[in-house]
């Protein structure tokens, strides 16, 4: 499958998506209107761009089109994370690690799991 990028808006129709499949186009508008503010004919345009991009599909259901998502979060959220690595970081995974650490601090729970994620990847190299 190609190298499928998100806007924001379109991650926050995917998440609804994700959170729930199928829906419909109305189902879609009355989950995010109340936090989005965006209008029916928004929503319309990013489903389209979506759908066009191979991001969700569509079955036809009785009364209207049925939505789901072709990929699962977990590998758009990898796509977006390698895509960002290598953008802004130039691949340098330390680097976006102590970027993260010097803008907003790590408490000790983040160190925990932190230390507990690197101990793992430590295991599978053995």
């Amino acid at each position: 499958m190609s190298h499928i990028t998100l806007s924001a808006g379109e991650w926050q129709i995917m998440e609804c998506l994700w959170e729930e499949s199928p829906r419909t186009l109305m189902e879609i508008v009355r989950a995010l209107m109340p936090t989005t503010g965006w209008s029916k004919s928004t929503i319309v345009t990013m489903v389209g761009r979506l759908e066009t991009k191979g991001a969700l599909s569509y079955t036809e259901g009785r009364k209207a089109r049925l939505y789901s998502p072709t990929i699962p979060r977990s590998q758009a959220a990898l796509r977006e994370t390698e895509s960002l690595l290598r953008r802004v970081y130039q691949g340098n995974l330390g680097m976006l690690v102590n970027t993260l650490a010097d803008s907003r601090g790590l408490t000790e729970a983040d160190i925990s799991e932190l230390t507990a994620i690197l101990e793992k990847a430590k295991e599978g190299q053995s």
